[in-house]
C-alpha cells in the first residue's frame, strides 16, 4: 500500500496515537492508501484530515490533541480543559475546549473553540499544547464563581504551577478593562497575601470564616513550640490563643502522620493553645454547623 507505516507508527506513538492526512503525506502514504486503511478500519477519523491508529476508542486526552490537530496551528488546550490537564482543584469533565488565533476556520465537532487576537504561546502538558496556566486562570475567571477560582489559583500556586507574582504579571499585561474575569482573578490574587495556598477544604473553610461574625485569623500562623520545631495551623487567632484545623479527606494518612499530629497538637495545648478539628467531609457536608461551632469556639473569651 505505500509509505512508511513504521516511522509513522512512532510519530503516532508521541501523539497519542494519533497521525494527520499531511503527516501520512510526509512519509510516502497517498489519499487513496490512507482511505484505504480507513475503510479496513486500521484507521478512525475523527476530524478532517486527523486519524488514530489505534482500534480502540480514543481516551479523553487523545481526543483533545485530534481537536487542536484539525484545528490547525497555532492552537491549544485552553479553559476548562486546560485545567483538568494542569490538574487544577475545583474543576473536572470531560468537555473540549480550545483556543486559536483570531481569523482561524476550522471547527472541530464536539469542542467549544474560542479565538484570540492575542499572542497564544503554548507550553506543553502530557504531549498536548496547552494554554499557559497564567492565561489559564484568567480565562476561568470568565468562565468560574469565585469560591471554583479560588480552588484552581490556591492549587495551581500549591502545586509550583504558577506564583502569585506571575498571575499579577499577566493580570498587568493581558487583564484589563474588557476582559472578564479581570477584577474577580485580583480579588481571589489578594488572598494570596493572607497566606492561603492550601488544599480545597482550606479554600472552603476560609470562605466561610471571612464572612463570620469573628475576627480575621490569621494564616499558616508559625508557633514555636517546644521541641524547637514550628507549627503552621490553617486558622490562629493569637490574641485569643484559638486554632481551628481542616484535616483532608485522607484523614491522617498513616500510623506515622496520626502519632506527627498528635504529638504537634500535645505540644500546642501545652503552650496554652486552644485547638478544634474537623474533618473536610463534615465541611462539605455540614458547612452551617461547622461555621456555627467555630464562631462560638472563637468567640467564648
Amino acid at each position: 500500500m505505500g509509505g512508511n507505516l513504521h516511522e509513522l507508527r512512532d510519530t503516532a506513538i508521541n501523539q497519542l496515537g494519533l497521525i494527520t492526512r499531511d503527516q501520512a503525506l510526509v512519509h510516502g502514504f497517498t489519499d487513496h492508501a490512507i482511505w484505504t486503511r480507513v475503510w479496513r478500519g486500521d484507521w478512525t477519523p475523527l476530524h478532517a484530515g486527523v486519524f488514530t491508529m489505534d482500534v480502540s476508542p480514543p481516551r479523553w486526552e487523545a481526543r483533545v490533541l485530534a481537536s487542536i490537530f484539525a484545528c490547525g496551528a497555532p492552537a491549544a488546550a485552553s479553559h476548562r480543559t486546560a485545567s483538568v490537564l494542569y490538574g487544577l482543584d475545583g474543576v473536572s469533565g470531560s468537555m473540549i475546549e480550545l483556543t486559536v488565533k483570531f481569523g482561524g476556520l476550522p471547527i472541530p465537532r464536539d469542542a467549544i473553540v474560542h479565538r484570540t487576537r492575542r499572542r497564544l504561546e503554548p507550553t506543553m502538558r502530557a504531549g498536548i499544547p496547552v494554554v499557559p496556566i497564567e492565561r489559564t486562570l484568567l480565562d476561568l475567571a470568565s468562565q468560574l464563581p469565585a469560591i471554583t477560582l479560588e480552588k484552581a489559583v490556591m492549587s495551581a500556586i500549591r502545586k509550583g504551577l504558577t506564583t502569585p507574582d506571575l498571575i499579577a504579571v499577566t493580570l498587568s499585561e493581558q487583564g484589563g478593562r474588557g476582559v472578564r474575569g479581570t477584577k474577580k482573578l485580583k480579588r481571589v490574587l489578594l488572598l494570596t497575601d493572607d497566606g492561603i495556598t492550601g488544599a480545597p477544604s482550606e479554600v472552603d473553610a476560609f470562605s466561610l470564616i471571612r464572612d463570620a461574625p469573628i475576627p480575621q485569623p490569621i494564616l499558616q500562623h508559625p508557633i514555636r513550640l517546644p521541641d524547637d520545631s514550628n507549627a503552621y495551623p490553617d486558622f490562629a487567632w493569637p490574641p485569643r490563643m484559638k486554632i481551628v484545623e481542616i484535616d483532608g479527606m485522607d484523614g491522617h494518612g498513616s500510623a506515622d502522620q496520626l502519632h506527627a499530629d498528635l504529638k504537634r497538637q500535645n505540644q500546642l495545648m501545652q503552650l496554652g493553645w486552644e485547638l478544634r478539628r474537623f474533618s473536610a467531609r463534615s465541611l462539605q457536608r455540614e458547612p452551617e454547623s461547622v461555621i456555627r461551632e467555630i464562631v462560638k469556639f472563637v468567640n467564648d473569651v
